[in-house]
């Protein structure tokens, strides 16, 4: 699959500062972004929210870590198949009525009659938000090349991070007003106008690999897509750089769903004694800083290399993690939440940004769905697994077992994976070329 052939053509009405090789990407990368950042924001509203909802139900901490869970079960699930669907449909489809089952499925959340009927719609969720994000991240690895990889999916993150924060704090600030179900209509009506405004747009725009006056697929070419997505996926499976990557997205993964949405929520309303509001707005202060260093980190990544920005930010998150088990003051806790939330957002999207780069041209949908699927796998065992431990064991416990998985991760990938992005050469006059070169094309990081 190919880039966009139309999308130089949308770029030209784009006056956001980012680089022209994004701005040639155009409205269709944008348009990605806010279908992406909506459905973020939809998830993102159950931080504070899902643990005080799931108490209405009589929920104990395992079946809360169960109910996180689900939804990851349901990305798991849909995650592969998404990323070889993207090779053989039209991807911006596929995002696009990802997002409508995502808003159907929040309705039907916010009037949930049982725990049983919550927790089978979380698992619903999960498989529309999986298709999304895995629909939408091929997307924008197809708008890019190597040089700019970075920026896109930093681009990429700071619009999840503005569905991330929106999706806390609102979701802090309904459910303080109008009870635990309202804020999910709220982000439900959010993602609806998304779409609406964004579905002419994007498909205007020509699909990757094609023009809008393409025919559809033959059957004989669809059928020679099978052979060709099997052979990626085994040469992904045999590359240890690629599988190292996806151990550093099962420990950000593991961090977001069993710390951040389950392990952290517990210990600040029954140890540090947060309220829901306190706790939404304290993850809203972080998702504001990451939104400042975001761009930072895509564009770092891009000059000195993924693993120097990647590795640094997940140690730090390891290290710090076990502060948590050790004082139950309100200035402490919210010192770690801050220390630790920066220090995952600062590489998120550099990791996603190797995935691609170390991606066989040929094979980029299903190395974002296997990608994505070990990440999701972290987000079904370590809910239930850390929620498990904080039943019988305590939740101190559970905190050394999240620290010691991340330091391991990243210790792996620093030891095993190969840098993608060299270091552009000095010129006499003492100034680097600039990032995208001759020499410093795709073909430099296999």
């Amino acid at each position: 699959m190919g880039r966009w052939s139309g999308s130089a053509r949308g770029g030209r009405g784009i006056r956001h500062r980012i680089s022209g090789r994004l701005r040639s990407a155009g409205r269709a990368l944008v348009i990605v972004c806010l279908a992406v950042a909506a459905t973020q924001a939809a998830w993102g509203v159950v931080v504070p929210v899902l643990p005080l909802y799931a108490e209405e139900f009589g929920a104990n901490a395992t079946q809360l870590g169960l109910l996180i869970a689900l939804f990851g079960v349901g990305r798991l699930v849909v995650n592969i198949p998404a990323g070889i669907l993207c090779e053989r449909l039209d991807p911006r489809r596929l995002l696009l009525w990802s997002v409508v089952a995502v808003v159907l499925l929040q309705v039907a959340t916010a009037f949930a009659p049982t725990l049983d009927v919550l927790l089978g719609l979380r698992f619903a969720a999960g498989l529309a938000g999986g298709m999304a994000i895995t629909s939408g991240m091929t997307l924008v690895v197809h708008l890019t090349r190597l040089a700019d990889r970075g920026s896109a999916m930093s681009l990429l993150q700071g619009f999840q991070l503005i569905g991330g924060a929106f999706g806390p704090a609102l979701g802090g600030l309904v459910a303080t007003l109008w009870g635990y179900r309202a804020p999910f209509l709220a982000c439900g009506v959010m993602a609806a106008l998304v779409v609406t405004f964004g579905w002419r747009t994007l498909l205007r725009t020509a699909s990757p690999g094609r023009t809008p006056s393409d025919p559809p697929a033959s059957a004989d070419a669809d059928r020679a897509v099978r052979p060709q997505a099997r052979s990626a996926v085994r040469r992904l499976l045999t590359d240890r750089s690629y599988l190292a990557i996806c151990g550093v997205g099962f420990s950000i993964f593991l961090n977001r769903f069993a710390g951040t949405q389950s392990l952290v929520p517990i210990i600040a309303y029954t140890v540090v004694g947060l309220g829901v509001g306190q706790f939404g707005g304290l993850l809203g202060i972080v998702t504001f800083v990451n939104l400042i260093m975001v761009t930072i980190a895509g564009r770092l990544s891009d000059r000195i290399g993924r693993k120097r920005v990647i590795v640094p930010g997940l140690a730090t998150v390891g290290l710090a993690l076990p502060a948590y088990a050790v004082t139950s003051d309100p200035l402490w806790f919210a010192s770690v939440v801050l220390v630790t939330g920066v220090a995952l957002g600062f590489s998120g999207p550099t990791p996603a940004a190797y995935m691609a780069d170390v991606a066989p041209a040929d094979g980029r949908g299903p190395a974002v769905g296997i990608y994505r699927t070990a990440g999701d796998l972290a987000a079904v065992v370590g809910p239930i697994g850390l929620g498990w431990i904080v039943d019988h064991v305590g939740y101190r416990s559970a905190v050394l077992v999240l620290a010691t998985v991340t330091l391991l991760a990243v210790g792996v990938f620093a030891g095993i994976a190969r840098e993608t992005v060299s270091r552009p050469p000095v010129r006499s006059g003492g100034e680097p070329p600039p990032v995208g070169t001759p020499g410093m094309d795709e073909s430099s990081s296999r």
